[in-house]
């Protein structure tokens, strides 16, 4: 039996630095699949790299389309390396979603991976 609640969908961002000093990020799951019918969701994603990296305070996860309601929150940063986002899931859609990663001087490394929501008849809360 499984102690993971199936409405939690975490994500693993990854951060490295190549020898010329580029910085490259990648999500594991890339896309994010959230079933038909499940209701709402928890995305969490957790910062993996090299020290000095961290979600950007403000907008850590950024969906692209917030016209469809299934995001009416913006994202926690709730630490340098832990960030949630509130899916209510209620549209079937591929949604774009921005990663924000900030080094040490400040410095912004966006990465653009996917949600699929499903959709479902939701009776999430849109409280925040």
């Amino acid at each position: 039996m499984s102690d993971t609640d199936p409405r939690i969908f975490p994500v693993t961002v990854n951060v490295s630095t190549d020898a010329s000093g580029n910085v490259n990020i990648s999500c594991d799951p890339e896309t994010i699949d959230v079933p038909k019918g499940l209701g709402c969701a928890l995305i969490t994603f957790t910062l993996k790299g090299p020290a000095g990296f961290s979600f950007s305070p403000t907008d850590a996860i950024v969906p692209e389309d917030k016209s469809n309601s299934d995001f009416p929150c913006a994202s926690w940063t709730i630490s340098d390396t832990l960030a949630g986002l509130y899916d209510r899931n209620k549209h079937a859609a591929k949604v774009k979603y921005t990663v924000n990663v900030v080094d040490a001087e400040g410095n912004k490394y966006p990465y653009d991976p996917d949600i699929q929501n499903g959709g479902s008849v939701s009776t999430c809360d849109d409280d925040c």
